[in-house]
């Protein structure tokens, strides 16, 4: 059985922002509140060049409302992180399987 483990508090997690989260000593991921409230969670992993999506000024969202990494504008569905276009040809977002009960966002801990 999948034992969780709590990300952050949901109220850190407003709509239409994103936040940073350790997943170990050397990952991490992000996660980003949809505005309809749903949470969806990312390695914080461009595809590209094996970057942190957010690095740079730290934002993620483009004019468009897709995720877009900050080092050459590949850009991603929010809601599942498929490639939407730029250098990311083709390749998504490695998604994070996360659940927000009990006033927490909670990550089934991984088999990787």
């Amino acid at each position: 059985m999948a034992r969780e483990v709590k990300l952050f508090e949901s109220k850190a997690l407003r709509p239409g922002a994103s936040l940073r989260f350790p997943l170990d000593e050397w990952r991490e991921g992000f996660a980003l509140r949809m505005p309809h409230g749903t949470v969806c969670a990312y390695l914080n992993v461009c595809p590209h060049r094996l970057q942190a999506v957010d690095e740079g000024d730290g934002r993620l969202w483009n004019a468009a409302g897709e995720i877009e990494c900050g080092h050459h504008g590949a850009r991603f569905v929010p809601a599942t992180g498929a490639c939407a276009g730029g250098p990311c040809n083709g390749s998504g977002l490695t998604p994070i399987q996360v659940v927000e009960h009990d006033g927490a966002v909670w990550l089934a801990e991984p088999e990787w």
